[in-house]
């Protein structure tokens, strides 16, 4: 089964990022911050490709299809 793709850039959601306030990048000349999400209700969980928040996404509900 493939992952789910991000709904923002398409790449696969096989990393899935658990930072609702973003991360710091450096940039070659200092750090700046990296936002997951445009407004003040942040999303908890964002695509490791684009930091594209994923309101209705969460790890555990996404279930491989039962072997039969």
């Amino acid at each position: 089964m493939d992952a789910p793709t991000c709904p923002h850039c398409g790449a696969p959601l096989d990393k899935v990022l658990d930072l609702p306030y973003g991360y710091w990048g450096w940039t070659g000349e200092r750090y700046e911050m990296r936002f997951t999400g445009s407004g003040v209700a942040l999303s908890p969980w964002a695509c490791a490709a684009c930091l594209g928040e994923l309101r209705e996404f969460h790890p555990q509900d996404v279930q491989a299809p039962a072997a039969t």
